[in-house]
């Protein structure tokens, strides 16, 4: 269904210049939110949150950081995994282009032909 079948979810108040939620989308929203609060422990951890007062300060100090030499590990064995997916990329390709000449000589194409197929496929 289109939005303008639906119509908008939201309507105008002449008491009031603003918008309000229609009641099929507060219907929804008094749905799901029992069941997030209930499945969840909490939706988005309002509930250990609402009745604390935790400063952004108080929240930073907390914060712990990973060791530097961790993070440089991290990020070399990254840049190793990186390097060696290019490699087998590469070699994939390679493999790939050696297999399809293999074919095209196989069934004796000619270089007409051969543009023919890899534009059908797609290469």
């Amino acid at each position: 269904m289109s939005q303008a079948t639906l119509g908008s979810p939201y309507r105008n108040s002449d008491l009031f210049a603003g918008y309000y939620l229609d009641e099929r989308v507060a219907a929804l929203i008094r749905t799901y939110v029992p069941v997030a609060v209930d499945e969840a422990g909490g939706f988005a951890d309002f509930r250990e949150t609402a009745t604390k007062t935790n400063s952004l300060v108080d929240r930073l100090r907390k914060l712990t950081l990973p060791a530097v030499d961790d993070v440089r590990d991290g990020l070399a064995s990254y840049m190793e995994t990186v390097d060696r997916a290019d490699e087998l990329e590469a070699k994939i390709e390679q493999t790939d282009e050696l297999i399809d000449e293999i074919v095209y000589e196989l069934y004796g194409l000619t270089d007409e032909e051969i543009e023919i197929v890899e534009e059908a496929v797609g290469e």
